[in-house]
């Protein structure tokens, strides 16, 4: 490669319309299968779907700390108020998981949306944000950090509702890592976005190390605004179009600082000095 095409905002010729990674291509293809297979059953098999697989916390708190099972059917007793006795026992026993903790949902839960809609934003996220991060480390390296920052933000979310049974779905924690990771070479002064579709000129961009970042006045205003408007969804503030259900932002927060902090472990490329 010669020097006038080895910089970080070096042109990289002609690109196809849709320039994708192969791992962003196969996965959006994986969660929109799952998606559409969940459609064609019934509410209730759904609803075995979610019970086996998306992530509830006080499983996780009941199986560490048996004695506050109590507190756990308290709380679920006094939300589901309109129901008669069975429903709600009923209803316990397919969230809290007779069969366990279910460990694998901190992972698994990933993989299912509450919503087309919902799976359609995460889509479009990662898209932006995953497919840079995916050139850079490649295809095993980038699907590690995804499972690390969708596993930190079931715990993150699990530490600050520890009794809560309703279900956490969603690829927004490990597409929150996906964006971490990306703040931390993509806003690299004199970088054109759309140099960021050639697997060499991203590999060659100098990486910021943690504390350079809050330096680089783009990196932090992104960081400022994505943890802002996170809060702001996440706590009702603003009503978000099409969704009836919670956002639930410490996840996003826990898979963003999970992706921020690991990447430079994962990261072979260029490292700013």
């Amino acid at each position: 490669m010669s020097d006038t095409s080895s910089g970080p905002g070096a042109p990289s010729g002609r690109e196809p319309i849709l320039n994708l990674p192969a791992v962003i291509i196969w996965l959006v293809a994986l969660l929109a299968l799952i998606q559409a297979g969940r459609s064609l059953l019934s509410d209730y098999d759904d609803y075995l779907v979610m019970s086996w697989f998306a992530f509830v916390p006080a499983r996780l708190t009941i199986w560490f700390a048996p004695d506050r099972l109590e507190e756990v059917l308290s709380g679920l007793a006094q939300s589901l108020q309109g129901q008669d006795l069975a429903d709600r026992l009923g209803l316990a026993r397919l969230l809290l998981a007779d069969g366990g903790p279910r460990l694998w949902t901190l992972l698994s839960y990933g993989l299912l949306h509450g919503s087309w809609v919902h799976l359609i934003s995460n889509v479009v996220w990662l898209a932006a944000f995953g497919s840079p991060v995916a050139r850079r480390l490649g295809t095993g390296r980038f699907l590690n950090l995804m499972g690390l920052s969708t596993i930190g933000g079931a715990l993150l979310h699990w530490w600050s509702r520890d009794l809560d049974v309703l279900p956490l779905v969603g690829a927004s924690a490990g597409v929150a890592g996906a964006t971490a990771a990306a703040a931390r070479f993509v806003f690299a002064p004199g970088l054109r976005f759309g140099a960021l579709g050639d697997d060499a000129v991203v590999k060659a961009i100098p990486a910021e190390r943690i504390g350079q970042i809050w330096r680089n006045s783009r990196a932090l205003l992104f960081i400022g605004i994505w943890f802002i408007t996170n809060i702001l969804f996440g706590s009702g503030l603003v009503p978000i179009f099409g969704e009836e259900t919670s956002i639930a932002w410490e996840a996003h927060i826990g898979g963003f600082l999970v992706g921020l902090l690991v990447f430079p472990l994962l990261d072979k490329g260029a490292v700013k000095t």
